[in-house]
């Protein structure tokens, strides 16, 4: 009897660590998802200001908006 609920006892413990470590990984992935996401948020908005500016340059250049007002001249 105490042979089986060693046995028992031991089953417990090994799903419980498999469990903590699966909730861990998990935690650890969403963390990096997360991370990441922001990250590429960040560039995509860097990256439309930039185009945004080319473009503004190439219309002030072509005489097609105004520097100061934005509009046409």
């Amino acid at each position: 009897m105490n042979e089986i609920a060693l046995w028992l006892g031991y089953g417990v413990m090994a799903c419980a660590g498999m469990a903590l470590l699966a909730l861990l990984l998990f935690a650890l992935a969403y963390t990096c998802v997360v991370i990441v996401n922001r990250w590429i948020k960040a560039m995509m908005r860097a990256y439309d200001l930039n185009i945004l500016r080319q473009t503004m340059r190439q219309l002030e250049a072509e005489g097609k908006v105004s520097k100061k007002t934005g509009v046409r001249p």
